[in-house]
């Protein structure tokens, strides 16, 4: 009785703790590093791995299942069932209800792909997760039986089935080992070696027959030496002859007999026997076999031969798993082929009298209707062979709902119907040989999720979350509101300390510290009157061509300017001019971005980093990489390794270039009456039209003509230096622009100007400059200002007015940041933050908007938001502006991206200054005197400041990660799937949720623990912006593109410094401690 009580204690001891913050806390980070180790043996392994180690583990499911209870539990603990706590009781339900959605997701939902080849019907899909999947049959009986499982990387599991087969007894299939991308070799003359015999398939295809075994091949079966199936090819080899039986009449054709003469010949011309059905018919090798429209080539027969499986390093072969069988007493092997996300290749064995099918691989699933492929298009980009985009019109017929409608899916167009989710995800060919010659693809592959449930009880849980988090920042019982109070009221107190002073001085100055006839351009002058001509963009937005020349300029070569190879620097605009001009010159010209260390420039011929649009070619005018562009295109994005990546990239740059030079991106002619107000380039048959048939002069001239004509006007004027007659050929196009077009859509000369200086201002740049000036100003003169307890002295007069000078200054700047990112939403046609520098410029921004909220708070840290985003836009410098010139990825094409990036990228800037406000404060430690209350009040007021701004920044996180999803369900069917970028985005959220529970946990509730948090808690957020997009190659979100760049010693070093300047804060506030109890 003792002994249960004592348990019972035990059990109750570990219950509480499991219901405790402080379990929470722990639950909360060991969830945060499982799915973050798990980004790194992904990226070392493949996703497989990942999931069997840690997202699918029953471990994990324990530390979700443990914290849906905490929460539950914080409620009651909490007293949260109360009007002034909504908001944190919304947020504890919001994630309760999110993390059900999950697990309804993982046990519930499934998802897969439909192959669906043009004008046929599917009703099939193949499951996403691989099964085991056995067939077994006699005469009387057939039973199916299934099992999934993953193969990982590490620590490798082997499955098996046991059932019982009735008046048979008990089978097993176990498998028994697996060689990854498995070759196979046939190998002929070796010591114990089998009876082969080598028949060639149409397509070239081996099959390797060994004595006694039949293999189904096109549906037919093939067998040598055995007479299981009386609708085989039976071949017979006894007393060294070969013979052949076959239920049909089969043509023989012997290839060895045929002479020069004979193979000029076609088929029909050449003396055939005719071997007569149900009899045996002596064949032998080099015979040629024609049946049922089919041909067949015998080989070779060996006496000696053995087929051996070998692992390779091609990921696009599948795997071979040795099987065993056991039925009725009797044990058979053979090898099995398949891989998760490929359907089964089954293999046939006969053991104990029983026929098995066995198969590893995805998973047949019926869907209650059927979806017919009307037409599938791969768009290309024009006047290239290199795809763009593709896209599929789809009819859903279902009879028993009396239900058929017709749909065009693609990338953010999805289709629901029935409780399936269909998205567009690739394409194949149904014929190699068509691959191969370039016909355009006849099988879309549709992605198909079946989560309806799972879906929207986590889309409620994520509703609730959000208000929850925006409750948090306005409910007045609120802890965020509370700090703010105290904040307000510490404000007039506090008192700086002169070493506070000098450091940040130091800082802040240390911080600033930090061809054979003579190739001749065409005059800027006159590229930038052709700079002024209005064009309009493939997204349909007018703009004048200056605009067009910048952004093809950064997009082909990512620089503001060109240096030819003969050392001329040119601007865009003339680079861009000449490009039509001089075409010849520029072909040969390395101006074309091809990132290093990832392959392409090696399969190019190139060294550095740039190459040349004669690069891409071969001497015959060939695509030199043509063929693996195919490949690479062709691929999930999942699925594509660095090499591919870049390859597509690269090759659009060059297609860009090569588009330029022919004039195809000048879409300069308006389209008379167009409804749509379509624009075209020169080469457009409306271009070719006469201008006007009604007019005498103009009836027999093109568009076309005149484009051409200014070009070849331009050509002989850089030699004669007249450009008189290229001029007015120039002004007919405007005029003709202006008389075409609706007035309402072309711009004013005003409007043109404007777009052209901010092209030339480099806005960026010139606020970065002055963020780096202004915070050192204000860095001196808010520390000064906290330093003067009297404000009636002379110096106080003269600080103050300075402080706020500053501060207006910033606020002028500020508002040119916000104007430059509005420019350039306008200028891009889509939001300012689409790729890695338009997301610095925005996370730069939402810094200094963040110290903007809190200035009544403290000027100290508007002083340390001008500093980070200093930062931040230096960091932006090191990557070329980079506008979306050609239309975004289609899957970036979003209403939920535009949400998603910008609430993500804000709370960057607000987690940053988390981090600059926990680093002053260290540094405030570390010069902490005995009985210096005006520097506690400080680290006072700046940690409750650091609090506020956390919460702002992981509500803000929270809000875009769970937007994220929804857009992930929106653009291709799946809202969550562990992609590196998600998971550390929730290992943000999970990370600073755990700061912002230090106040509730033993042990962690002091201010220098919360400082010294806030700073390491901004690991995650490097990790999740630079850590994921440039050294996690295997990731939706990866801008890598090959050997993962080196890690620099300057982020060494200041990680060390950071350690060391934590550690002697911490000593100096020891010391202090033992001070003041002594």
């Amino acid at each position: 009785m003792h002994f249960i009580l004592i348990n019972f204690a035990t059990l109750m001891k570990l219950l509480d703790f499991i219901l405790s913050t402080k379990a929470m806390a722990l639950l909360l980070l060991l969830m945060a590093a499982s799915v973050g180790v798990a980004t790194f043996i992904e990226n070392s392994y493949d996703t497989i791995t990942a999931k069997v180690l840690i997202y699918n583990a029953k471990w994990f499911e324990l530390i979700l299942f443990l914290l849906l209870i905490n929460f539950v539990n914080n409620i009651k603990t909490y007293k949260l069932l109360q009007w002034k706590k909504w908001s944190i009781l919304l947020l504890h339900i919001g994630f309760i209800i999110a993390l059900i959605g999950a697990f309804i997701t993982r046990y519930v939902g499934f998802e897969g792909v439909m192959l669906i080849q043009e004008n046929t019907s599917s009703q099939q899909i193949y499951s996403s997760e691989p099964w085991l999947q056995v067939a077994v049959h006699n005469e009387k009986k057939q039973m199916e039986v299934t099992k999934q499982h993953y193969f990982s990387e590490i620590n490798t599991t082997f499955p098996s089935v046991e059932f019982d087969f009735p008046n048979v007894g008990q089978v097993e299939v176990n498998v028994l080992n697996r060689l990854k991308n498995a070759e196979l070799e046939f190998q002929t003359d070796v010591a114990g070696g089998q009876l082969f015999l080598h028949l060639i398939l149409p397509g070239r295809e081996n099959l390797y027959l060994e004595d006694g075994q039949v293999a189904e091949k096109m549906g037919i079966p093939f067998a040598l030496n055995n007479n299981d199936r009386q609708d085989a090819v039976r071949f017979y080899y006894q007393n060294d002859t070969l013979q052949v039986f076959a239920p049909f009449e089969m043509q023989k054709l012997d290839m060895a007999s045929l002479t020069v003469a004979d193979r000029q010949k076609g088929m029909n011309q050449l003396p055939q026997d005719t071997l007569s059905p149900s009899n045996l018919h002596q064949v032998s090798t080099r015979n040629l076999l024609s049946f049922l429209g089919q041909q067949i080539m015998i080989n070779s027969l060996e006496k000696r031969a053995k087929l051996v499986w070998n692992s390779s390093d091609n990921e696009e072969l599948p795997d071979a798993h040795l099987i065993e069988v056991k039925a009725n007493g009797k044990k058979s092997t053979d090898y099995v082929l398949g891989k998760a996300a490929l359907r089964p290749i089954p293999t046939m064995v006969s053991c104990g009298g029983l026929f098995f099918s066995i198969g590893y691989g995805s998973r047949e699933l019926d869907v209650p209707f059927s979806v017919k492929l009307d037409d599938f298009r791969l768009l290309k980009y024009p006047g290239s062979e290199s795809p763009s985009s593709y896209e599929s019109d789809i009819t859903i017929n279902d009879p028993k709902n009396e239900f058929s409608s017709s749909y065009n899916i693609f990338m953010n167009n999805v289709v629901d119907y029935g409780g399936y989710r269909f998205f567009q995800s690739s394409y194949d060919w149904s014929d190699d040989q068509a691959k191969s010659s370039g016909v355009d693809p006849d099988i879309t592959i549709l992605s198909v999720n079946h989560d309806f449930w799972g879906t929207w009880v986590t889309y409620v849980g994520y509703f609730l979350l959000a208000i929850g988090l925006l409750g948090t920042l306005f409910n007045p019982s609120s802890r965020f509101v509370d700090i703010r109070r105290k904040v307000i009221k510490m404000r007039n107190k506090r008192q700086a300390v002169i070493v506070s002073l000098i450091f940040f001085m130091c800082f802040g100055q240390t911080a600033w510290a930090n061809d054979s006839i003579p190739y001749e351009p065409i005059p800027e002058i006159q590229a930038d009157s052709l700079g002024i001509l209005l064009t309009q963009t493939f997204e349909g937005r007018i703009q004048p061509t200056h605009t067009l020349a910048y952004d093809v300029i950064h997009k082909i070569s990512k620089k503001n300017e060109i240096i030819t190879n003969d050392g001329i620097t040119l601007t865009p605009m003339q680079v861009f001019i000449d490009f039509m001009v001089n075409k010849n010159y520029w072909i040969n010209q390395n101006i074309i971005y091809v990132k290093k260390g990832t392959g392409v420039g090696d399969s190019l011929g190139i060294e550095g980093k740039y190459a040349s649009v004669a690069d891409f070619f071969n001497e015959d005018g060939s695509e030199k990489l043509g063929a693996q562009l195919q490949i690479s295109f062709a691929k999930k994005d999942v699925e594509k390794n660095v090499f591919d990546k870049e390859l597509i990239k690269a090759n659009e740059r060059m297609n860009i270039a090569l588009q330029s030079m022919n004039g195809l991106m000048l879409k300069i002619f308006p389209i008379a009456d167009d409804p749509n107000n379509s624009w075209v380039n020169w080469k457009d048959e409306y271009a070719q039209l006469p201008i006007d048939s009604n007019d005498q002069n103009l009836s027999t001239i093109s568009l076309s003509r005149i484009f051409k004509s200014y070009i070849i006007e331009l050509s002989e004027a850089k030699v004669s230096g007249n450009y008189v007659t290229a001029q007015e050929l120039l002004n007919f196009i405007k005029s003709y622009q202006i008389k075409i077009a609706p007035k309402e859509i072309l711009m004013s000369m005003n409007e043109i100007q404007s777009e052209i200086n901010y092209n030339e201002s480099n806005l960026f740049i010139l606020v970065k400059n002055v963020y780096g000036l202004l915070s050192i100003a204000l860095l001196i003169f808010s520390f000064w200002q906290a330093l003067i307890s009297d404000k009636n002295k002379l110096v106080y007069q003269l600080v103050n007015p300075l402080l706020w000078v500053s501060i207006a200054a910033l606020a002028v700047v500020f508002s040119i940041h916000t104007y430059a990112l509005g420019l350039r939403w306008q200028i891009s046609g889509h939001a300012p933050w689409s790729n890695g520098y338009e997301a610095l410029t925005f996370i730069s921004w939402g810094a200094v908007f963040a110290g903007f909220l809190f200035i009544r708070s403290s000027k100290i840290t508007l002083a340390g938001t001008s500093l980070l985003a200093f930062f931040i836009l230096m960091t932006a410098g090191h990557s070329s502006f980079d506008p979306q010139l050609t239309n975004l990825q289609p899957v970036l094409k979003s209403y939920w991206l535009m949400i998603h990036v910008a609430c993500i990228t804000i709370s960057y800037g607000f987690l940053g200054l988390g981090f600059i406000l926990g680093l002053i404060n260290i540094f405030n430690y570390l010069f902490l005197k005995p009985n210096n209350k005006n520097l506690k009040d400080i680290i006072s007021e700046l940690t409750y400041v650091n609090e506020m701004t956390l919460t702002i920044g992981l509500a803000l996180a929270t809000i875009g990660t769970f937007l994220g999803g929804i857009w992930a369900n929106e653009s291709w069917g799946r809202y969550w799937g562990w992609d590196a970028k998600e998971t550390w985005a929730l290992v943000i959220v999970l990370t600073y949720a755990v700061v912002l529970h230090f106040r509730l946990i033993p042990g962690l509730k002091g201010k220098f623990t919360f400082n010294v948090a806030s700073i390491l808690a901004f690991s995650s957020v490097l990790m999740t912006f630079i850590g994921v997009n440039y050294y996690l190659s295997k990731g939706l979100h990866s801008y890598a593109r090959g050997e993962t760049p080196a890690f620099p010693i300057w982020a060494w070093i200041t990680i060390f410094s950071l350690i060391i300047i934590i550690v002697l804060a911490w000593l100096n506030k020891r010391k202090l401690k033992k001070v003041s109890s002594s």
